[in-house]
């Protein structure tokens, strides 16, 4: 996820000057990387001690219960969790500031660590650390105080408005770009202020749930931990490095369908919605995040065929395909995600829109 725009980069040495192995930024990503793996592998450990020290939860009830929530609410126990996720926050957010402050318009030396690199490496690591403890003492997260909506509200609230500031780079469909509502200028005023509501989608997101070993938490936290990284990485090339975009945007496609798989076979979900998950994320994937990789046409045609032969394996029938209900192809399920993410981009360009509108008449009559 691009957190930064290439102007803040025009700062930094020449990228021909320093090569980006050498620099600190990508030690602290490959071990960040790292930490993101043990992470996940230390909730699967401790999962037991969950069983052992926690009753049973209650049943899944439907898309809109939590499964991940004791069944009795304990105050202190809340009071704790929130106190922790409040700690966290304003720590993010008062570093996020104080780069701004410090770090605008200036030259920045990527053979040297940066200070703000080096205060979110220490915060991301800390309160990890700091949530898994909670919850094998605790247990709950946000979750038994908040609905699951806020928690994915907020995470679809990120990608949209992720799809606003990258549209001068690479456009919205297959590198088209729209000019109107989201021109540049309505781009960079996200752009500014992106980070603080990007840290709190994050932020939140994290501690809504409790480190328990499912496969949807797991997959969710090591998630996590790749956007974490994303935003330690700000002010550094590689922020900014398409691959590591790419993979960090792409990696909600892996997440999203583990999610639905493991609601269909643990919890009975009906109707299974993976292909909605796994078909619309990567329909975003494919016709809108890869073009901003330079890449040929021939070749991101031949992705898009490999994808539509893949569709087609996904509803024809057994044994020439897998066989899903022909019916949920008719439902169109395969664009439900996509127009999801592009309606809330589009309100969330036309309220800048109207910021600008009124910002630059302020101006004018300055």
């Amino acid at each position: 996820m691009q957190i930064e725009n290439d102007d803040q980069m025009a700062g930094m040495d020449s990228p021909k000057s320093v090569s980006i192995v050498s620099t600190p930024a990508f030690k602290i990503w490959i071990g960040l990387i790292i930490f993101a793996v043990v992470e996940v592998i230390l909730i699967f450990l401790l999962e037991p001690l969950l069983r052992i020290n926690f009753p049973p939860l209650n049943p899944d009830t439907g898309p809109e219960d939590y499964y991940w929530k004791l069944n009795v609410r304990d105050a202190l126990t809340m009071v704790i969790t929130w106190t922790f996720y409040a700690a966290h926050q304003f720590s993010v957010w008062i570093v996020i500031v104080w780069a701004h402050k410090n770090y605008h318009g200036k030259k920045l030396d990527e053979k040297k660590l940066l200070m703000y690199t080096g205060m979110m490496t220490i915060i991301l690591i800390s309160f990890t650390l700091l949530h898994l403890l909670q919850t094998q003492l605790w247990y709950d997260g946000l979750a038994q105080d908040v609905p699951i909506l806020t928690s994915q509200g907020s995470v679809i609230i990120m990608l949209s408005i992720l799809l606003v500031m990258q549209n001068p780079k690479r456009g919205l469909f297959f590198g088209k770009k729209e000019n109107k509502l989201m021109r540049p200028e309505v781009s960079a005023t996200f752009m500014k202020s992106h980070q603080l509501i990007f840290s709190w989608a994050l932020v939140y997101t994290f501690w809504f749930h409790p480190m328990d070993s499912s496969p949807a938490l797991l997959s969710g936290f090591f998630f996590m931990g790749l956007l974490f990284i994303q935003m330690v990485l700000a002010y550094t090339r590689m922020h900014l490095n398409k691959w590591w975009v790419l993979v960090v945007e792409s990696y909600v496609a892996v997440h999203a369908t583990i999610v639905a798989i493991a609601q269909w076979v643990d919890f009975g979900s009906n109707p299974p919605m993976w292909a909605m998950f796994l078909l619309g994320f990567l329909a975003m994937v494919i016709f809108t995040y890869i073009h901003g990789l330079g890449l040929p046409n021939w070749l991101r045609w031949s992705i898009v065929i490999v994808y539509f032969v893949f569709m087609v394996f996904v509803y024809v029938p057994q044994p020439f395909g897998f066989g899903r209900d022909f019916a949920y192809f008719l439902r169109l399920e395969f664009l439900w995600i996509p127009m999801i993410l592009f309606l809330i981009a589009f309100i969330a360009a036309a309220i800048a829109h109207v910021y600008v509108l009124i910002r630059n008449r302020i101006s004018s009559s300055n």
